[in-house]
């Protein structure tokens, strides 16, 4: 009987062998779970294997059909852009996501408070511009209460010592509304190394239907939002890479306010000239002429002198007055190579301004021997003795050793056919800045490359009377208006009506003794100036030298004569050759 009963169990084990042979070759332990489940639950997991199939065969058909409706849904029915993190509108972009409604809602963000390409330090002004006028009362100097002035400037230090906050979408997908849409913002890596990078990523916009346009309205608005920042300041790059296996690009660092051209200390003749030169080039029509008569459309400019007399200020305040971002680049770094130095210039838009400042020291600007700009420690004369002696002259014992992994870096032939060469950039401005012009080589400041030659020497008579009167005359902005000032009493904390009048009261007429202050200082300037100029002689001290004497007295000009004489005296006793010099040469 027991046999009779056991003979059908030992007959679908059997029947079931080819398919649980199948099963345990798929699925390793099939057999062992198979018999748990017959011997304890008393269910044959063979009479369900149709239906794990067919479940198995639904998952996977599923996954490809997902697969395939995703690739069919986002090749017909959304609209997406993808932004490259190498590109200017990148950085757009992405200011213009932190300051939007949805940031400050989303649990995905990156924090930070260090500066980057799209925050820098024009940002943090204009966010602490309102704050700053709202807590900051009219400060007159010498008219001010000393206490309150002491505890004013506390409150500012107090206040700068907390780093602004800056918020950025996260690595994944965002959504948010705009214009009534649902659009999605989706920030990828490029490559998954544990390092977080700028440049290592992939930026996507997308939105939901085949019509691409607003798409392209929220990228206009982002790029119009992100210029318009600026205003009228003077945005500057610089060439920069951010590992060593990225190539050299151009970077914003910050946007200053311009600087007038007035305040460069230059006879007027020569900036004018500059300045009209400049604008002369970049018309149309001079773009025209030059591309009908197959002339190259660039223009370069040699801004040489002693230190500190203003070349760099120069070019800023002329990048300032013709509305130009500066692009600066130095030679100097061992890292930069011919490769890296063209597509610098390749990059660079259409019109602009690029600032090679102490062109002489990059140690390839005097030769035209393969001379690497990597330098020894201990050179600190940037290769002057290659005047005399050219590169195959030099002795075998004084050059350094070969070393096959390190690049030859920039050659003065390199640099030539990026400046002049038949593939070099077009509508850029290019200057060039030197403290030894007589060191450049022949070949770079040639007409063609160098159009024209500015020297910018020692302060004259006239230099120090401009240079005075620049610094100490007030101007309109420096004076405040008193319905400002009654704005800025309403949001006060005084709750008496009678104290907030007092207050108002004490406001104008703290304004009131400035303005006199001024109008007396304006009546005086040009007197002072002219006794400034008798005391300090001509042909003897750089722009920056005299400037910062200044500075240290730019609340009292009386006390910056007084103690001309003295700081004049002790100052040529440390430049007595350049005293002779100068007298050689009829400056004083």
């Amino acid at each position: 009987m027991a046999l009779n009963q056991s003979l059908p169990s030992s007959t679908r084990m059997s029947s079931a062998t080819p398919d649980t042979a199948m099963l345990e070759a798929l699925v390793p332990g099939y057999t062992l779970i198979s018999r748990f489940f017959l011997s304890y639950f008393h269910i044959d997991l063979t009479a369900y294997l149709q239906y794990v199939v067919a479940l198995a065969v639904f998952a996977v058909s599923l996954r490809y059909i997902s697969k395939y409706a995703s690739e069919f849904f986002q090749e017909y029915l959304i609209s997406y852009a993808e932004i490259r993190p190498d590109d200017e509108l990148f950085n757009h972009i992405m200011w213009w996501m932190s300051r939007q409604s949805f940031m400050q809602r989303t649990n995905h963000f990156v924090a930070s408070v260090r500066a980057n390409v799209y925050f820098c330090d024009s940002d943090d002004e204009m966010d602490g511009s309102e704050e700053d006028s709202e807590d900051d009362d009219f400060d007159t100097d010498d008219f001010s209460d000393d206490e309150k002035e002491s505890q004013h400037q506390a409150n500012v230090v107090s206040r700068k010592k907390c780093e602004p906050l800056r918020f950025t979408p996260s690595e994944g997908r965002h959504f948010f509304w705009y214009k009534g849409r649902l659009m999605i913002l989706e920030r990828q890596q490029r490559t998954r190394n544990g390092a977080w990078s700028l440049f290592n990523e992939r930026l996507f916009l997308s939105c939901l239907g085949r019509n691409s346009s607003l798409i392209k309205e929220l990228i206009d608005e982002a790029s119009k939002a992100f210029q318009n920042r600026d205003g009228n300041k003077t945005v500057i790059y610089r060439a920069q890479r951010h590992s060593r296996a990225d190539p050299f690009v151009w970077v914003r660092c910050m946007a200053r306010s311009p600087r007038p051209l007035s305040t460069v200390i230059l006879e007027e003749n020569e900036k004018h000239n500059l300045v009209k030169d400049m604008k002369r080039y970049l018309r149309s029509r001079t773009r025209l002429w030059h591309s009908n008569r197959g002339i190259a459309y660039k223009r370069g400019y040699l801004l040489h002198g002693p230190p500190g007399t203003g070349k760099t200020s120069l070019c800023f305040a002329a990048a300032g007055e013709l509305g130009l971002p500066l692009y600066l680049l130095t030679l100097n770094s061992n890292s930069l190579d011919e490769d890296n130095l063209y597509t610098l210039f390749a990059d660079l838009p259409r019109k602009c301004i690029v600032l090679i400042e102490d062109v002489d020291t990059a140690g390839i600007t005097h030769s035209r021997g393969k001379t690497a700009t990597i330098k020894s420690k201990g050179d600190n004369a940037a290769g002057a003795d290659t005047e005399e002696t050219s590169t195959e002259e030099q002795s075998s014992a004084d050059k350094p050793p070969l070393d096959k992994s390190v690049k030859d870096g920039i050659t003065l032939s390199s640099l030539l056919n990026v400046i002049d060469g038949v593939a070099s950039s077009e509508g850029r401005i290019l200057v060039m800045t030197t403290n030894h012009v007589d060191r450049l080589d022949e070949a770079l400041i040639r007409i063609g490359r160098v159009d024209m030659q500015v020297f910018l020497g020692y302060s004259t008579k006239e230099n120090i009377k401009d240079l005075f009167t620049s610094i100490y005359m007030p101007m309109e902005s420096d004076i405040p208006g008193n319905d400002k000032t009654e704005l800025k009493t309403d949001w006060s904390n005084c709750h008496n009506i009678e104290k907030r009048k007092i207050k108002i009261e004490w406001k104008k007429k703290k304004i009131q003794d400035y303005r006199n202050h001024v109008e007396s200082l304006r009546s005086r300037i040009h007197p002072l100036a002219s006794e400034f100029a008798s005391i300090v002689p001509g042909g003897i001290f750089t722009a920056a030298e005299i400037q910062g004497y200044l500075l240290n007295h730019i609340d009292d000009p009386e006390m910056a004569i007084k103690g001309a004489e003295v700081w004049a005296k002790e100052l040529r006793e440390t430049k007595r050759p350049r005293e002779e010099k100068a007298i050689e040469n009829g400056y004083y």
